[in-house]
């Protein structure tokens, strides 16, 4: 929670760390920052801020929204419009799609929730920007083909932080 208030504070161009514990914040927000854009380079994918999601699903109903948190999350509240597909927290899915990991679900089953159109819009969300949950699942939409695919990294804790409703 420090992390959090901390970076709210620095982003916000407040004082209220140590001259020493902001630099330090600094340097993690900058690592998680590249590490976050690489991952989208390097994968395929764009990315999209809360403020664009909701913009986004006002204007364009046919845009697929997708929790990929375990249901138990999802169940306790989610983006309106977001379908609950689950992909592994810890682990990055980057060469094989790991059934063992999946907890029961398949390949199939995640091609049938995005539906034929390879051309339709994708967006994968999870819980919060170091969650792998939400890469695995955008990596493995390009893969299959799928060529609109954005990454809502700041995932319900972004969509919450900027003032936004879930439902359950």
């Amino acid at each position: 929670m420090f992390i959090t208030c901390a970076a709210l504070l620095l982003l916000a161009g407040l004082s209220g760390c140590e001259r020493s514990d902001r630099y330090k914040l600094e340097a993690a927000l900058e690592s998680a920052s590249v590490t976050l854009a690489r991952q989208a380079e390097l994968s395929g994918y764009g990315l999209i801020t809360s403020q664009e999601l909701a913009a986004l699903l006002k204007r364009d109903p046919a845009v697929v929204l997708v929790d990929t948190r375990r249901t138990s999350d999802y169940n306790k509240g989610h983006i309106r419009s977001a379908k609950n597909f689950t992909f592994p927290k810890g682990v990055l899915m980057e060469n094989v799609w790991d059934d063992s990991l999946m907890m029961g679900r398949t390949k199939q089953e995640f091609l049938q929730l995005l539906g034929a159109d390879r051309n339709r819009l994708l967006v994968f969300s999870c819980g919060r920007t170091r969650c792998e949950r939400g890469h695995n699942g955008a990596l493995w939409a390009v893969r299959l083909g799928y060529r609109r695919v954005l990454r809502h990294p700041g995932g319900v804790e972004a969509w919450l932080g900027e003032g936004f409703e879930l439902v359950r």
